[in-house]
């Protein structure tokens, strides 16, 4: 089977089973077009037959709401998902609507809003990923063996004939012709596809280079704003916005080839293994390796898309905290213009909210100390790990509460203070005896096996936390949790 049977240009990894839902189909178009859809950021889809092009489907969306508005294309209504993925033809005229669709958004509008949000996860990338998943379906099915049956033919032929030696050296020449021919298509397919993925690799490289420059980008706005009267602050504010659009947008569309070329990918070793699959036993007979030309690109470029994910999270974290710490800013300028009496009458509620903060968490510390640990249902044991660190948790704020102070922190303390030496004793002494005791019960239940002899050597060299982890594993193995 040539893999241009199965052609897929750009299928997009997406969730399965993924349903789209129905357009505003117009009447008396042709049912071959596909439909071009467009659907503002208030929600709403308007489908247009692709014939009309893209501008027809936007106007109407943005007509109905505001931006970002993303654009996607369908295939024709009435063409089952298999029809689309087993027609080259048809798949080539979808995906053309959908580069129709992105191009007019990146070249017409010029809208990089709109063209981030038409490739983020949504109805382009479900359309893509349902396409993929039931094409990868399809060929998951068992191929028709034609060589196979031939050489079964042949073999009969001979056997009739009383001389299958004849049969077998035919069915062996039919076997090595059919295998090259496999293999090279499999090298011609892949010349294309390595030339994409050293593109991409490249401009990968490029991309990587410019993370230190991004955070020094926040560096400076972060020394900026530190420095900034109320009046340059929303100038600052807006560079950071942009700062954090950039960072998430530009590489957006090395993602989309990136998931692109994966799937391209996917879809070559399938093809190819299920080429070569009628003849497995022959090549195996003759030690030829059936190649693997495909799981090194496809784990560097997993990689890829891991890497740009984790950078555009840090990306918007850093903006973020900028963001919050401009506003604290602003209201720490604006409060510094207003009299001392506000001044003071700001500062009084800020201290008196902290001092009620504080007070409950102290409170709801020493209510969790009190409260005794869940316990297995079958052996009636306690578990012990979250215990030992929520009595650390609480020990930790002793040397803020040891004495009584003027702070805003003493009616907390105050709660907390009793109960710190009985915290520090049960730590001490009877969180590693609870562990013992679990320890010995459970090995005379014939449980726990390894995990208990561990938890016994952490436990005699004074690691109690992690004998309290060791023990509560083995104590969800003995209930069955």
């Amino acid at each position: 089977m040539r893999r241009g049977d199965f052609l897929v240009a750009a299928l997009v990894v997406a969730a399965p089973g993924v349903v789209l839902p129905g357009c505003l189909w117009s009447f008396g178009e042709d049912e071959g077009q596909g439909r071009i859809c467009a659907a503002p950021a208030e929600g709403g889809e308007y489908c247009v037959s692709s014939g009309e092009g893209p501008a027809s489907a936007w106007n109407q969306a943005a007509a109905r709401g505001s931006r970002p508005i993303q654009m996607w294309a369908r295939r024709p209504e009435g063409m089952t998902l298999d029809t689309l993925v087993t027609s080259p033809r048809d798949m080539d005229r979808w995906l053309g609507d959908i580069d129709q669709a992105l191009g007019y958004v990146r070249a017409e509008e010029r809208c990089a809003e709109s063209y981030k949000a038409s490739m983020a996860p949504g109805p382009l990338r479900n359309a893509l990923g349902s396409a993929r998943i039931r094409q990868n379906e399809i060929l998951a099915e068992e191929p028709i063996d034609a060589v196979g049956r031939f050489k079964e033919a042949l073999a009969s032929k001979g056997a009739a004939e009383k001389d299958p030696l004849v049969a077998e050296i035919a069915a062996d020449k039919l076997s090595m012709s059919a295998v090259q021919g496999v293999l090279d298509q499999v090298t011609l397919d892949v010349g294309p596809l390595s030339v994409a993925y050293a593109d991409l690799a490249a401009d990968f490289a490029v991309y990587r280079k410019t993370e230190s420059g991004e955070m020094d980008t926040y560096t400076k706005l972060a020394a900026k704003a530190s420095t900034a009267t109320v009046t340059e602050l929303d100038a600052i504010e807006t560079a950071i916005l942009e700062a954090a659009h950039d960072a998430s947008a530009a590489p957006q569309e090395m993602v989309l080839r990136a998931m692109k070329l994966s799937a391209e990918v996917t879809q070559f070793e399938v093809t190819s293994q299920e080429a070569l699959a009628p003849h497995a036993d022959f090549m195996t007979t003759h030690g030829a390796a059936n190649p693997d030309m495909t799981s090194g690109a496809q784990r560097s470029m997993n990689a890829m898309l891991g890497y740009v994910e984790l950078r555009i999270r840090r990306s918007d974290r850093a903006a973020m905290a900028l963001l919050f710490g401009i506003a604290m800013r602003r209201q720490a300028l604006q409060l510094l213009d207003e009299s001392q009496a506000v001044r003071d009458t700001v500062a009084e509620a800020k201290i008196a909210k902290a001092e009620a903060t504080f007070h409950e968490s102290a409170e709801a510390q020493v209510l969790a100390f009190e409260k005794a640990p869940p316990l297995g249902v079958k052996l009636s044991l306690p578990y012990l790990a979250k215990r030992y660190d929520e009595v650390t948790a609480f020990l930790q704020m002793r040397p803020l509460c040891e004495l009584p102070s003027s702070s805003w922190r003493e009616a907390g303390c105050a709660a907390m203070r009793p109960h710190f030496k009985a915290a520090a004793t049960y730590r001490a002494t009877t969180l590693p005896g609870l562990v013992q005791t679990g320890l010995s019960t459970m090995k005379a239940q014939g449980v726990g096996g390894t995990l208990l002899d561990a938890a016994a050597a952490k436990l005699a060299a004074g690691d109690v936390k992690g004998a309290a982890v060791l023990h509560d594993a083995a104590l969800r193995g003995a209930e069955g949790t």
